[in-house]
């Protein structure tokens, strides 16, 4: 890399203010009014930054929200405990799946490593986390289940006591990546340019390549663009950065790519964080009653609570509250569908709560409504669109493995075996897009170069390896079921 690496800096922070921590950890708790979930960060050393990783984007994703509950000022990295809840409201996770994905998630992260590039030249590496617990709940009403994680101690260097050389990087614009390669080139731009301080940055094409953990692939230039071109995008959209590139030739290969960098004044992170991952909070105390308080303060904040929500939630209890605004929302859609619909959603809820309504108690499930035609076909094609994420996700990481080779010949195949039409547009998108990355996945599959596991071959068994359908009735699950059957 032709830069220096040195302190990736902050935008108007400068490494010196109290940053975000987040739940079930060690230490001294944090006022309610101390942080805000907007403003939750990584701070990590630069060479941990600029580091060579591979992962997938959902364990990235896990790493960010553990990493984001240290402070730099800490002085021990204490276990990191993230609740089912907090890890559903934050990937939008619906229905009993939660338990097994987050077990998963856990699993995968223990067996990730990371590539620190040391001063003289020499490398380390070693695991992100040392340890990983997961906390089903189920045999506890009074116990939310969790991943509890603890972070290598040979990152304390990277992310503990830090006075320079260091990047603050905000949670919300990372977690907004769809892809790990995108988020990857984020981090990296963002510590190398200062925050975008630095509007010009040049990188070896193979260093760059090693950073996002694509050392070996992309062998052709015009193939990296592509994911070049999908982080510039994604840049755009999500984050406070923009940049353009031009790559350089040495001889007949490409061995140099410059960037231009420019701070972004118009985007919109894609994540909410949960109120809870802006606090820290002790471990002695009863992290449940807390993590449900700060739930409770979320809904409050999505309703446009303008009273007190701390006061509100003492004098109610969480719970209440959290039940409350659900059953308001229920009550809402329909008067809405009625044609009267509820205006100041906020004050009907605090009619309710002074009122001392409370919601009916769901009915048994041989008794409870069924879904509708139209409900059973909005599950099924959210299931469906899930299993098909998961083939084209595994596909895409099968195809970054490919050699130039296997890649042109996958391109004659598929110059060869799709039908006309369906090729034509493909050449027009110029051999990008969804049309091109599904019938290239379907030639991949057709030519074994990619497998895809047992879960991934049949929708029926990735419902119930994911235990997608659980929470609903049993006619309604074989509706469901049906309806997939038929549309896949």
């Amino acid at each position: 890399m032709a830069q220096r690496e040195r302190a990736g800096g902050t935008t108007g922070e400068r490494g010196e203010q109290a940053r975000p921590s987040a739940r079930g950890k060690s230490g001294p708790r944090r006022s309610a009014g101390d942080r805000r979930s907007s403003n939750l960060s990584i701070t990590q050393a630069n060479p941990l930054a600029l580091s060579r990783q591979e992962m997938g984007i959902l364990t990235k994703r896990l790493l960010v929200l553990a990493l984001s509950d240290i402070a730099r000022d800490d002085s021990e990295l204490e276990p990191i405990r993230i609740t089912a809840w907090e890890y559903a409201q934050l990937f939008n996770i619906k229905g009993k799946s939660i338990y097994s994905r987050i077990e998963q998630s856990a699993r995968e992260l223990l067996e990730q490593t990371v590539q620190i590039k040391e001063p003289n030249g020499d490398w380390v590496m070693f695991q992100w986390v040392s340890e990983a617990r997961y906390e089903n709940g189920r045999d506890s009403k009074e116990q939310m289940a969790c991943i509890e994680l603890k972070v290598h101690e040979k990152l304390k260097p990277y992310l503990l006591q830090l006075r320079r050389d260091f990047s603050i990087i905000p949670t919300e614009q990372l977690l907004s990546f769809q892809s790990f390669n995108s988020m990857r080139l984020f981090e990296v731009l963002y510590t190398a340019s200062y925050a975008g301080e630095r509007s010009e940055l040049v990188f070896d094409v193979e260093d760059l390549k090693l950073r996002l953990g694509l050392d070996g692939k992309y062998e052709r230039f015009k193939d990296f663009r592509y994911v070049l071109d999908k982080a510039q995008a994604e840049f755009k959209l999500y984050t406070c950065l923009l940049f353009s590139y031009r790559a350089e030739k040495v001889g007949r290969k490409y061995r140099r790519v410059h960037f231009g960098i420019v701070k972004n004044e118009v985007f919109k992170p894609r994540v909410r964080l949960p109120a809870s991952l802006a606090k820290r909070v002790k471990r002695e105390t009863d992290t449940e009653q807390l993590i449900r308080e700060l739930q409770a303060r979320d809904v409050l904040q999505e309703i446009g609570w303008a009273q007190d929500a701390d006061r509100t939630i003492q004098r109610y209890g969480a719970q209440r509250v959290v039940d409350i605004v659900g059953y308001a929302r229920k009550l809402a859609g329909k008067a809405e569908a009625a044609g009267r619909p509820i205006f100041n959603l906020a004050g009907f809820v605090n009619n309710l709560l002074q009122q001392g309504v409370e919601p009916p108690k769901a009915p048994p499930e041989e008794d409870a409504q069924r879904l509708s035609r139209e409900e059973t076909r909005s599950v099924a094609t959210s299931i469906a669109d899930s299993f098909h994420q998961h083939r084209r996700q595994r596909a895409e990481e099968s195809w970054d493995a490919l050699t130039d080779e296997q890649r042109e010949l996958i391109h004659t195949l598929m110059q060869a075996t799709l039908h006309r039409f369906t090729l034509e547009r493909v050449e027009a998108d110029g051999w990008r897009g969804g049309l091109y990355e599904s019938s290239r996945m379907e030639v991949m599959a057709s030519h074994n170069f990619v497998t895809f596991p047992a879960h991934l071959q049949d929708v029926t068994v990735f419902v119930r390896t994911l235990d997608l359908v659980a929470e609903y009735a049993d006619e309604d699950r074989k509706a469901i079921l049906a309806e997939l059957r038929e549309s896949t």
